[in-house]
């Protein structure tokens, strides 16, 4: 037993390592709310850059450093519902009901209605009846405690009513006025989500300089830190025509060979090719990269360099949706290598329109921890000492454990 717990601390000493502890390495703060609910934080070029392509080292925290779930969403993807509203035969708020009167729309059969009110904290209930002639009319819906929301850009506060599929012609609903007073109507309709275009989030401003020669102009680019970039627009001083050929060019070093031999080679590698003119837009869309640093290289051919007068870099707007609450600090972390993407319910659930959209604060690098103590440090005297008794002792254990002659 002696000899087994030699031999266990004998390796322990030897294979004793460094532990270095995990954390991010960027921070950004977040705006306070002024209300509750679910808001949209713009993710900046710069977060973006920073992070991993995958964005699961993102993590959104409280004042108390808890995780805040959030669900990422592309621009494209954010449904920007656009309010259609009916025509309205009769809006009027009497004793104690408040009727409005609407024409069905030809296309449409109807299944729900949104009615736009000025906004209140209050419940409605209601009752729906129908008609084709606005004579005789029909129970549609009676007694329906409807619920409000806010939809829409900018968000309208609406009662979002259910419906059993109907084709009258016409529609009246009569709001119960006879617990609270009567709530302004402002119009009844419908939302209709449609797919926007993308939109792009400009990034921090970068230094650059041009230098031209024979038949090229360079621009060198250089930035605080990694950007995801998108696109890239810029202006020119020249009024003239111009069609040129560019490329976005960057660099990477590896090292080759051993001992004396060894040395670092830097490689070109080209990231975009594309084309300016003076009869196009001042914008280059290239696929989605993360750099810190690059050449945009002009083939000028036999006329005269362009004067570059401005040069900004954007990426495409990406959104982190969370609930907020006001009186909370929130900030935004990443790079941490040894973080998951997070898995949060929310994410399976169709969210709400945002209450309102903010966008983080400067990008600030966090101090890196220094690293923990090894237990046993090679280099001290007293551990070759220990280890060298070690060896000495299991050495004597093992002669004594060989068989004996007899005498």
């Amino acid at each position: 037993m002696l000899g087994l717990r030699c031999k266990v601390l004998f390796v322990a000493i030897l294979f004793a390592s460094v532990s270095w502890a995990q954390q991010p390495r960027w921070s950004a703060s977040v705006p306070s709310v002024g209300a509750k609910g679910l808001h949209a934080i713009v993710l900046t070029p710069g977060l973006l850059g920073v992070s991993r392509a995958d964005l699961g080292d993102l993590r959104l925290l409280d004042s108390a450093g808890n995780e805040v779930p959030y669900v990422l969403r592309s621009s494209k993807d954010v449904p920007s519902p656009e309010f259609i509203t009916y025509p309205l035969i009769e809006n009027t708020a009497y004793d104690k009901t408040t009727v409005v009167e609407l024409e069905r729309p030809d296309d449409r059969v109807l299944e729900d209605l949104s009615i736009w009110i000025r906004p209140l904290e209050d419940q409605k209930r209601l009752r729906v009846t129908g008609s084709d002639d606005r004579k005789q009319w029909y129970m549609v819906k009676d007694d329906h405690l409807v619920m409000q929301g806010a939809m829409g850009t900018p968000p309208r506060q609406v009662l979002m009513l259910r419906l059993p599929p109907t084709d009258y012609k016409y529609l009246r609903i009569q709001m119960n006025d006879s617990l609270t007073p009567p709530m302004q109507v402002l119009g009844v309709g419908h939302f209709e989500r449609a797919l926007v275009e993308p939109r792009y989030v400009t990034s921090e401003k970068v230094e650059w300089s041009q230098r031209d020669s024979a038949s090229f102009s360079v621009i060198s680019v250089r930035g605080p830190h990694r950007l995801l970039i998108d696109r890239l627009r810029y202006a020119v001083s020249d009024t003239g025509n111009y069609f040129r050929r560019c490329t976005l060019r960057t660099w990477s070093e590896h090292t080759e060979g051993r001992g004396r031999k060894q040395h670092t080679v830097r490689e070109e590698r080209t990231i975009a090719s594309f084309v300016i003119g003076s009869d196009r837009d001042h914008v280059a869309d290239i696929r989605s990269v993360r750099l810190d640093s690059f050449d945009l290289v002009i083939d000028n051919g036999d006329d005269r360099p362009l004067r570059f007068t401005e040069l900004e870099l954007s990426a495409r707007e990406q959104l982190m949706l969370a609930h907020l609450v006001p009186g909370m600090n929130y900030r935004i972390t990443t790079g941490d290598a040894s973080l998951g993407p997070p898995h949060y319910d929310m994410a399976h659930f169709e969210q709400p329109t945002p209450a309102g959209t903010i966008t983080p604060g400067a990008l600030e690098a966090l101090p890196m921890e220094a690293a923990a103590a090894p237990l046993f440090d090679p280099s001290q005297w007293w551990i070759w000492a220990v280890i060298i008794a070690l060896m000495a002792g299991m050495g004597w254990m093992a002669w004594r454990m060989l068989p004996k002659d007899p005498a």
